[in-house]
């Protein structure tokens, strides 16, 4: 697999690195610091059976579609992973979007990435409008600075539209916890209701990742269009900063009860599995930080 290594250096000389698939989806397969991975490399197998796991990308569509609205492929044999996401029950194709599949067109310099995706793009002898269902733009930008990774992903799309980061973080003792300020309300199976953690005056929360299952969609307070979310998975954090020129944006936070990550996930809209608009973006900067001792 062709891969994409971007390279720098913190201030005090501590070395960043952040590897990229563009054949394989534009899948950030490692971000290290020094030498702390905080990709989890024990999800590699999602990716080879379903291009999941590690550094996955959402776009332009969330989670998975209807079953009437899906495409009609006439040879799923061109994409051997159809057929084992459907042995386990699930009919849609291309979960969380065609991006996270197909090949991206790239150039790259030691320090940055510029992709593109467009409907008009061929994998496999079939165009992506085809694949995903509409036509659509997406750009990916990713710079690797001495602070860490910032990114700026972006889709213009005929219909209703997503994109996100659906990135893996470790969690090497299978604990650790999420700290963001946030509204007082989250998006749970389709409905607004409140959250289930301690709130205190500054809308501070502390989300604990102790076993529980957690898949819920997360508001930035007090500014919609600004967030920060910081992990603290024992050996060490993760702050991810995001930035959005609309208010119609949220974050998702997925944890398997016991598993040995979690996914905190930046998106360009308040109902993922809604969307509402033809033209979203985000940015959003990664910083790996040492733990607190």
């Amino acid at each position: 697999m062709d891969k994409i290594t971007l390279k720098n250096r913190t201030a005090d000389g501590i070395s960043l690195e952040a590897v990229f698939l563009p054949e394989k989806g534009m899948n950030m397969i490692s971000y290290k610091r020094g030498e702390i991975e905080v990709i989890d490399q024990s999800t590699f197998p999602l990716f080879e059976e379903r291009f999941a796991g590690m550094g996955a990308l959402i776009g332009p569509h969330f989670h998975r579609r209807k079953t009437e609205i899906l495409p009609i492929i006439a040879d799923e044999s061109l994409f051997p992973h159809i057929a084992r996401v459907k042995a386990g029950g699930v009919q849609e194709p291309f979960s969380h979007g065609i991006g996270r599949y197909a090949p991206w067109k790239t150039e790259s310099s030691e320090t940055h990435i510029e992709a593109q995706l467009s409907g008009d793009d061929l994998w496999q002898g079939i165009k992506l409008s085809a694949l995903e269902g509409q036509n659509f733009k997406m750009h990916f930008r990713c710079d690797l600075t001495p602070t860490g990774l910032k990114i700026d992903y972006s889709v213009v799309s005929e219909a209703d539209s997503v994109v996100g980061l659906h990135y893996y973080y470790a969690l090497p003792t299978k604990i650790g916890t999420v700290h963001s300020r946030l509204q007082n309300k989250m998006l749970e199976n389709g409905s607004k209701v409140p959250l289930p953690w301690a709130i205190n005056d500054q809308n501070e929360v502390v989300i604990p990742l102790n076993g529980n299952n957690i898949d819920s969609t997360l508001y930035s307070f007090p500014n919609l269009r600004e967030g920060k979310m910081t992990l603290d998975a024992a050996l060490y954090r993760l702050e991810k900063r995001l930035y959005c020129q609309s208010a119609e944006n949220s974050w998702q936070l997925y944890h398997p009860k016991n598993a040995p990550f979690v996914c905190i996930e930046p998106i360009s809209s308040q109902d993922p599995r809604h969307p509402n608009l033809t033209v979203s973006s985000i940015k959003v900067e990664i910083e790996i930080l040492d733990p607190v001792i």
